[in-house]
């Protein structure tokens, strides 16, 4: 039997309404046919980032809630009360795995709060089942968002969440978001629906651009190109979100080809959040290794970042007629660095270092 709800503080709330939704149209149709009342106890949403994996579990899981839904799944009306109180912060039903609720999980544990990383601990699985065994505010589904689940390492947390999924209460609904679904354990996959989440159009993001954040048309098609299917890197971009690391990354990634005889500045990695800014730095070579090759092979249609195009050029005139060949090496060399970031525990510096020597050779 259900527990009493005990008195809880704003970690079960979602913070805020969930931003336009586009795209995903196979996974749209897929709940659409099924409907509200036949879904399976756990889905795992999978793709890159920034493609609507976490936006479409908010908004799925709002709609659930919705009294009078227009359609589904995506068609909460957000005047009943339980939209409103999903709109104001306050919603009771939907368990939001964030950085917050992580922090008052490990304070509730009696842990330090000061914690490091955002990835969630046994602490937070704990607090987890423990919230998921309450009755509902609503009277419906209780739902729980775990977002970036294939960064969970913790053996203990996959235990502690297997016994959930193995045998699934009615009236629960987990939504695991992964990029690389390849990390999570197959017992956990296996008591999943996986569902992918494919690249966004570019006239999709573009059109997003222009209809919701007022980008002029051509801007929008800008960084729809240089966004290479994520939506939610193009609003970094539109934000200005690490402009001044991939600006770096990039000239470093061109020089250290153009001119290997020169000691290139390396991007310096925070010491907080090095392996996140490695992700960013390698994401900004390989781009503008790719439109240097493109401009090589193609000409200038096939660039995606028009606004650095003398740097490509000058690129690929310092290399001469074995440029093609040369800046394949060096994408290469890229690809490889990114494996190495995500699959060891080598330091992001190291991997950077050992970059360079690789694109200095090329």
């Amino acid at each position: 039997m259900a527990k009493t709800k005990e008195p809880e503080s704003d970690v079960r709330a979602q913070p805020q309404p969930p931003p336009p939704f586009v795209g995903q149209h196979a996974v749209v149709e897929y709940f659409h046919r099924l409907g509200p009342h036949d879904l399976a106890p756990a889905y795992l949403f999978h793709g890159q980032r920034g493609v609507g994996k976490r936006t479409f579990a908010a908004i799925l899981a709002m709609t659930l809630h919705c009294e009078r839904p227009t359609s589904f799944p995506l068609g909460y009306c957000g005047t009943c009360g339980p939209c409103r109180r999903a709109i104001a912060g306050s919603s009771g039903d939907t368990i939001l795995i964030s950085e917050e609720f992580i922090r008052e999980a490990d304070r509730l544990a009696g842990k330090s709060v000061d914690r490091k990383t955002d990835v969630m601990g046994i602490e937070t699985s704990r607090r987890i089942i423990q919230l998921m065994q309450l009755h509902s505010y609503e009277g419906g589904r209780l739902i729980c968002i775990v977002p970036d689940f294939d960064f969970v390492t913790n053996d203990a947390v996959y235990n502690a969440l297997l016994k959930e999924l193995e045998e699934p209460n009615p009236g629960r609904l987990f939504l695991l978001t992964a990029q690389r679904p390849d990390r999570v354990l197959p017992t956990i996959r296996s008591r999943t629906t996986c569902l992918r989440f494919d690249a966004l159009a570019e006239s999709d993001i573009a059109r997003q651009l222009s209809a919701h954040y007022d980008v002029p048309a051509e801007r929008a098609r800008t960084l729809a190109r240089r966004a290479q299917g994520s939506l939610g890197d193009a609003l970094a971009d539109l934000a200005g979100e690490g402009v001044d690391l991939r600006g770096s990354a990039r000239a470093w990634a061109l020089n250290c080809v153009r001119e290997p005889r020169k000691m290139s500045q390396a991007p310096a990695l925070s010491k907080e959040s090095a392996r996140e800014d490695i992700v960013e730095v390698l994401h900004a070579a390989r781009l503008a290794l790719r439109d240097a090759l493109s401009l090589a092979l193609a000409g200038d249609d096939q660039v995606l970042d028009r606004a650095a195009r003398s740097e490509y050029e000058r690129t690929v005139a310092a290399l001469g007629p074995d440029a093609a060949p040369r800046l394949v090496n060096a994408l290469q060399a890229v690809n490889e660095a990114a494996r190495i970031a995500d699959e060891t525990n080598i330091p992001p510096a190291n991997v950077i270092g050992w970059l360079q020597v690789q694109l200095r050779s090329v």
